[in-house]
């Protein structure tokens, strides 16, 4: 397997990659509709609360999980240079500081970069942080390119499709990590509501920046990552109008929204409250890989 020297791009082995990468393209990278500035300023609104559920125990059997499949891949941290894509409040950069790893971590949202930062601070970790669009971002400029021991990118919209994916890959010498959805209820919402979503961007796939399509483009390069699998029910009881903003705000993320759907999502969680108040629950699947790049780079192609 090698890789062009000038591109993040790998050299396509066979027939069954190109068509997945042909694949991938025609159901993920025009589905994004929004530029850097309204991702930006998306990410930034929800910041102050993001991942702040109150769920301590999750939240440490998940940072279990992640140590756990890193070390069956074969990586430790310690001493370790590792790069966090799509880092938001820091839920992978600060246990992997802790760790021993020193740590880059790159977001979109200044908001997600100044919790981190905060956080680091308290714990007395030194963390660089870039505030930064992965979908523009140049590894070149910033000296990104094969300099990290691990890169991660865990349910970050900054790995939108095969391009995004390859330019993370391009930064490891050694080890990536990547974590995605299976399968996601799009935004709590009805079935109607969701297909005049698709109406309204007919080429959205809410799942083509999710695990399936990175996972079997590196089964077609003839890379068999570590992976594990997992699902979760969410349940929500909350009022009817926070609930309706978080889910116009998440669905904003990948594409712009007319004010007649804004509305038929509200008037959803308003006609299905009980007092004021909105309840429900829906099963998420998701998962995450661990794979080496290295073979990515044998016979690397001169320029």
């Amino acid at each position: 397997m090698m890789i062009n020297s000038d591109s993040d791009y790998p050299v396509i082995p066979d027939d069954n990659a190109r068509l997945w990468v042909n694949c991938w393209r025609s159901m993920g990278g025009e589905s994004f509709q929004v530029s850097d500035e309204v991702q930006a300023d998306l990410w930034n609104k929800r910041s102050d609360g993001f991942g702040k559920d109150g769920d301590e125990e999750r939240q440490i059997k998940k940072t279990e999980e992640f140590f756990e499949i890193l070390k069956k891949a074969g990586f430790s941290p310690k001493g370790a240079n590792v790069l966090d894509i799509g880092c938001g409040p820091g839920s992978h950069s600060i246990p992997l500081a802790k760790a021993g790893a020193t740590v880059t971590s790159l977001d979109i949202s200044r908001g997600m970069l100044d919790r981190l930062c905060e956080t680091a601070e308290k714990e007395g970790l030194p963390v660089r942080t870039y505030e930064c669009s992965w979908w523009t971002a140049d590894i070149d400029k910033l000296g990104f390119r094969n300099a990290f021991d691990l890169v991660i990118a865990s349910k970050t919209p900054g790995i939108r499709d095969v391009e995004t994916f390859n330019r993370m890959m391009a930064c490891s010498r050694n080890y990536c990590y990547y974590g995605g959805f299976l399968s996601k209820h799009p935004g709590k919402i009805p079935e109607d509501i969701y297909v005049k979503i698709l109406e309204e961007s007919p080429k959205l796939n809410p799942l083509s920046s999710g695990f399936l399509y990175p996972f079997v483009y590196l089964y077609t390069l003839g890379i068999h990552p570590v992976i594990k699998l997992s699902n979760r029910t969410v349940k929500f009881d909350e009022p009817w109008d926070e609930a309706a903003d978080k889910t116009i705000e998440s669905l904003r993320i990948n594409q712009e929204l007319s004010d007649e759907t804004v509305s038929k999502i509200r008037e959803y969680f308003r006609d299905n409250s009980v007092n004021g108040v909105y309840n429900s629950d829906y099963e998420t699947y998701s998962g995450m890989m661990v794979w080496s790049v290295k073979s990515l780079y044998q016979g690397l192609v001169q320029e």
